[in-house]
């Protein structure tokens, strides 16, 4: 547990379902506020906000679709006066366009980047003002689609490439205002996300048998992590993603 955690107010996007989920729990069982975002799923967000305080923590759930201008500022206003103030900003929601390459469109492109890549950058600008402490934390969730080719990740891989990059240029900007930027390189998960991915079930099995930790990533794996680089014990550590995948990378 960090202590130091207690009473900061959290911003966890894509909170209704998978890693988001998981984290936005953990969070709150740290001390946090958290705010649970979601796009869409709102019966799911009530019901992760519900057991967050069925367990003792603060909730609230904000509607906000990451790729768009407009809902971003909506959203933003009602953090704003709903709590006032940001610590934490978990960039966990991501959408795109799945298929090959040579099958995309300008739109794929354009949906995609704008959600799982800009929205980082368009987070982070409305947070910072809200970042009244001299204390933040900036995290980003991406997957091995940003550095290898996955068959069928369509233009989901350049944007996780971007976001990537991203992170890193941000953690330069913040660092001396005290915000620490840093990411997550999340395994392959049994989420909806994946299972979007042509021939998930074979991927999935494959990756259950070769991780040398005999499993895949659930949610409280990535959770975990999150929870270690919003705390103090991660004060050096800038600009970094964390590979969170059992094993998996390390073989063949």
């Amino acid at each position: 547990m960090y202590p130091e955690l207690e009473g900061k107010c959290a911003l966890v996007t894509g909170a209704a379902r998978g890693f988001g989920r998981a984290i936005a729990k953990r969070l709150a069982a740290e001390g946090a506020l958290v705010i649970v975002n979601y796009r869409r799923s709102m019966s799911d967000a009530a019901e992760v906000v519900a057991e967050i305080e069925k367990a003792g923590g603060k909730a609230i759930a904000i509607r906000g679709d990451v790729g768009k201008e407009k809902s971003l500022d909506k959203m933003f206003d009602q953090i704003t006066e709903q709590v006032g103030e940001l610590d934490i900003v978990i960039a966990n929601a991501a959408f795109g366009v799945p298929g090959n390459l040579l099958e995309a469109t300008p739109h794929h492109w354009e949906v995609t980047m704008s959600a799982s890549a800009w929205s980082l950058v368009a987070m982070t600008q409305r947070a910072l003002p809200l970042m009244k402490k001299g204390w933040g934390r900036v995290i980003s969730i991406t997957s091995d689609g940003g550095q290898k080719v996955i068959p069928g990740y369509g233009v989901v891989g350049p944007a996780k490439g971007a976001l990537e990059s991203l992170t890193r240029g941000l953690a330069y900007e913040l660092a001396r205002k005290g915000v620490l930027v840093n990411g997550i390189l999340a395994g392959l998960a049994d989420t909806k996300s994946s299972r979007s991915i042509p021939g998930a079930n074979q991927v999935i099995q494959h990756a259950s048998r070769h991780t040398p930790k005999g499993r895949i990533v659930d949610g409280d794996d990535i959770a975990r992590v999150v929870a270690f680089l919003c705390s103090n014990e991660a004060d050096m550590i800038c600009g970094q993603f964390i590979t969170v995948d059992g094993g998996r990378n390390i073989v063949g």
